[in-house]
């Protein structure tokens, strides 16, 4: 587990990042697939591991996909206001800030879909393998307590971005998401919801719509913390009634 995930590090934030530097689209898109999914693929395979155990796709209610769609989608709005009040208190450099917002330019309806392939879809699927399939698996082994299974997926998930700017929000996210792999049993809702958060945050940030210093109100933090709350409790159903049918 830690060869793997110090091997994704490592390939990640060397090869990754010059490809990512003269490409951005295409260097994220391989570095994805073959930085980040690729090692925890390969280990499964050279160390014949039960695939269907650490990367589940199945197992999960019909409930799950929307409740997590829904819980991103709030989610997403909570994190987005404490990000917003963190620049205020803690600002992103110029320059840093500079890149980030040069990877979201689009020329049209179709450039715009290859952005959300490349920044939304494919490190939605790609990263869960990693840090909610293989990573949070062998974590399951290693630790007691679910809790702490939750947390260290979380905290390793946000460290690896090496981005201190965003780490409190990208560890929020890490949290609800590996909360959800273990309540569904499966990935699939996971990386939905990954994805749901980053097409959002993508198609807030194309449009303009995060320019704002107060991206919403209190009004808006209270209904996306009931959705959050509502979607959370329909997951954690669905989980009960799994574990009275076993």
């Amino acid at each position: 587990m830690v060869l793997v995930a110090g091997l994704a590090f490592f390939l990640n934030l060397s090869a990754g990042t010059l490809l990512q530097y003269a490409r951005p689209k295409l260097g994220l898109l391989v570095s994805e697939i073959f930085f980040i999914a690729g090692p925890a693929v390969l280990a499964i395979r050279l160390f014949y591991l039960d695939r269907r155990a650490i990367l589940p796709m199945r197992g999960w209610r019909w409930t799950d996909l929307p409740a997590a769609i829904v819980a991103a989608a709030g989610l997403n709005h909570l994190l987005t206001m404490a990000g917003a009040w963190q620049e205020t208190v803690w600002p992103t450099p110029t320059l840093v800030r500079a890149l980030f917002d040069g990877l979201f330019v689009y020329r049209g309806p179709l450039d715009f879909a290859a952005l959300l392939v490349a920044f939304a879809l494919v490190p939605a699927i790609c990263e869960e393998i990693l840090f909610r399939g293989f990573l949070q698996s062998g974590l399951a082994r290693s630790l007691d307590r679910p809790a702490s299974v939750v947390a260290a997926s979380a905290l390793v998930f946000a460290l690896f971005h090496l981005d201190p700017w965003r780490f409190t929000g990208v560890l929020g996210l890490g949290l609800f998401l590996a909360w959800l792999r273990l309540s569904t049993g499966s990935l699939l809702p996971s990386m939905t919801a990954h994805a749901a958060s980053n097409v959002l945050s993508i198609a807030m940030k194309a449009g303009g719509w995060l320019d704002d210093d107060a991206p919403g109100s209190l009004g808006s933090a209270l209904v996306a913390l009931v959705l959050v709350a509502a979607a959370i409790t329909v997951i954690a159903a669905g989980r009960r009634a799994r574990d009275r049918m076993l």
